[in-house]
């Protein structure tokens, strides 16, 4: 009996600090996809009315069209990898997308709808695989990971958008 209280404690060190660290990963998680959404607002909240249609040249994406990209796909992965879903539960369509108030709101319910998901993910929800996009299935861990930098990456795009309507994007807002 004495050999076998030192294994147990042995194992419970080394499996307490999984778990922590799994909840600290989702936690972690959960604060930087409502970041992301602080930021996107910031954004479309920064861009004039009259620059929802703006494209700084022919053949890009207009101001409207960049965010609903990038939008839409964190809908899409939230719907296929978290929920099990194969398509996104709501949309907007192509002129309620270039009035901000339209946009914004559509981007409050998608950031909305995925954190929601993401908060009642368990630990095998995130590591379950799904393909999507016509790519190898990943865990949806991972499509999360590549939908943020999807979104990150897409956003600053959109820096000289606003710089060309005459608007300082906002600050970045850094992690706590």
């Amino acid at each position: 009996m004495r050999q076998r209280f030192p294994a147990l404690l042995i194992v419970s060190l080394l499996v307490s600090p999984v778990a922590v660290t799994r909840a600290q990963t989702k936690q972690q998680l959960i604060e930087d996809w409502e970041r992301q959404r602080g930021n996107v607002l910031a954004y479309i909240d920064a861009m004039p009315d009259s620059g929802m249609r703006f494209r700084p040249t022919p053949g890009v994406r207009d101001f409207s069209e960049q965010v609903v990209h990038f939008v839409a796909t964190n809908l899409e992965i939230a719907a296929i990898s978290l929920r099990g879903v194969q398509t996104a539960p709501f949309t907007i369509d192509s002129v309620q997308m270039h009035q901000k108030a339209a946009l914004r709101d559509y981007t409050d319910r998608v950031y909305a709808y995925l954190l929601e998901a993401l908060k009642a993910s368990t630990p095998s929800t995130l590591m379950k695989q799904s393909a999507a996009y016509g790519l190898a299935p990943q865990s949806a861990s991972r499509w999360l990971f590549l939908a943020y930098e999807h979104a990150a990456w897409t956003l600053g795009q959109t820096v000289p958008y606003l710089r060309l309507n005459g608007v300082t994007p906002p600050a970045y807002k850094q992690p706590l």
